[in-house]
């Protein structure tokens, strides 16, 4: 199988960004010239990174943040670069709650975006077409502008349901798709990770994919079922080709891969399952919008990297030499990051060539899984020069990146 590839369209470098760091001193200007003294929206803070020495590879480690807080990257399915500005968003709550940051990836200074105690700041999704970061509020989604800071609601989630999963954003960011699933109680729930996740399966919510415009238009529900559905993702080139899941522990749920179309038709399986067992999850699409990767194990042998073609339904899965939480694929598809487990809290980076994965451990990012947020959730840098991740090795989560060797890029072509 030809690896999906596609024509690199921007390039990212940690290099000079006055207009990031104009636009920071206006809209923090502004906020003060307004009498906003009670708000942190728009506060600056210090650059407070430092450079790590990975061990295991030799690479250069950027830790961004280092304060005593909870610091988070987005997502890992989630855009957080700006590419044109050299930015990166992040999610923090050294104010006491979850709030978003943009940070300059020159100077290292960042500034406070939003000033809200009911914000899911790993769930948002950043929108460089538009200059606009989409998060949500409690029931509200909203966007926030990275240069002016001004807020607008998009969508309001129905009355009776939440949040299902994480918002995603069309490449022009013009629309946007969410699931929903029905409030029940969970009896189960407590504060370990997944605790409530078999009893939220067995009792099958209401759920549905929302979708509409970014300017608060046309906003309606497809693929309502009695499933717990999340992890809804639109095709990166594809605005009108949505990737959703039945959510649930990976090897109950009997067929995890679904697509359908922005309008609600033709609403199919991608790569069928042949039985439960099979346990398949953490989906992503390839930057060519026609690939979906995967993470697969069968009952008996190892860890898997699947590719699924969303034309035709084919799929190839290739044996890795990890078992990874999070997977996901560089932008030109022959590159893979995998952020390891807590048995082995490795990044590990894998390389497709003639149908075979290789792979090595070129950092120990020590980061715990038993919280969301210290999840490392690693995504590649725009030009695959870096990858972004987020680690709890100082004792509380940070931001990180490690940098990429010229000739690992020189080979991603």
């Amino acid at each position: 199988m030809n690896t999906p590839r596609q024509q690199r369209q921007t390039r990212f470098s940690i290099k000079s960004s006055w207009r990031l760091g104009l636009s920071v001193f206006l809209a923090a200007s502004a906020s003060a010239l307004a009498g906003d003294t009670a708000s942190l929206k728009g506060k600056v803070y210090p650059d407070e990174h430092k450079v790590i020495t990975a061990e295991e590879s030799g690479y250069e480690v950027l830790q961004l943040t280092t304060n005593s807080a909870d610091d988070s990257g987005l997502y890992f399915t989630s855009r957080s670069f700006v590419p044109d500005e050299n930015g990166v968003v992040f999610t923090s709550r050294r104010t006491g709650a979850w709030n978003l940051f943009y940070l300059n990836l020159k100077t290292f200074t960042f500034v406070q975006l939003t000033d809200s105690k009911k914000i899911s700041g790993t769930g948002a999704e950043v929108s460089p077409a538009t200059h606009e970061v989409f998060y949500s509020e409690g029931r509200f989604i909203k966007a926030v502008h990275l240069k002016t800071l001004a807020e607008r609601v998009v969508a309001t989630v129905p009355e009776g349901y939440s949040l299902g999963s994480a918002l995603s954003v069309t490449a022009s960011g013009e629309a946007l798709a969410f699931s929903i699933t029905t409030n029940i109680v969970l009896t189960t729930k407590t504060k370990v990770i997944y605790s409530d996740m078999d009893e939220h399966f067995t009792k099958r919510p209401w759920s549905a994919v929302m979708t509409g415009h970014a300017d608060g238009s046309g906003w309606h529900e497809i693929a309502r079922q009695q499933k717990w559905l999340s992890h809804t993702l639109i095709s990166p080139q594809n605005p009108n080709l949505i990737l959703y899941c039945h959510e649930g522990r990976w090897n109950q749920v009997e067929q995890r891969l679904w697509l359908v179309n922005a309008d609600g038709s033709n609403n199919r399986p991608l790569r069928v399952e042949e039985y439960p067992e099979i346990a398949i999850g953490h989906e992503f699409w390839f930057e060519d919008g026609i690939h979906v990767g995967y993470q697969v194990r069968y009952p008996k042998g190892p860890p898997m990297i699947g590719v699924a073609d969303t034309r035709d339904g084919t799929f190839h899965e290739y044996p890795a030499p990890y078992a990874d939480g999070h997977v996901q694929a560089s932008h030109h598809g022959n590159l893979f990051i995998g952020d390891g487990s807590d048995k082995e809290p490795y990044l590990s980076l894998y390389q497709l060539v003639d149908g075979k994965l290789t792979g090595r451990h070129i950092f120990r990012h020590g980061s715990s899984f038993s919280q969301q947020f210290w999840h490392p959730h690693p995504a590649f840098s725009p030009d695959d020069a870096y990858v972004l991740f987020t680690s709890c090795r100082a004792g509380n989560g940070d931001v990180y990146l490690i940098k990429l060797p010229q000739d690992i890029a020189a080979h991603n072509p």
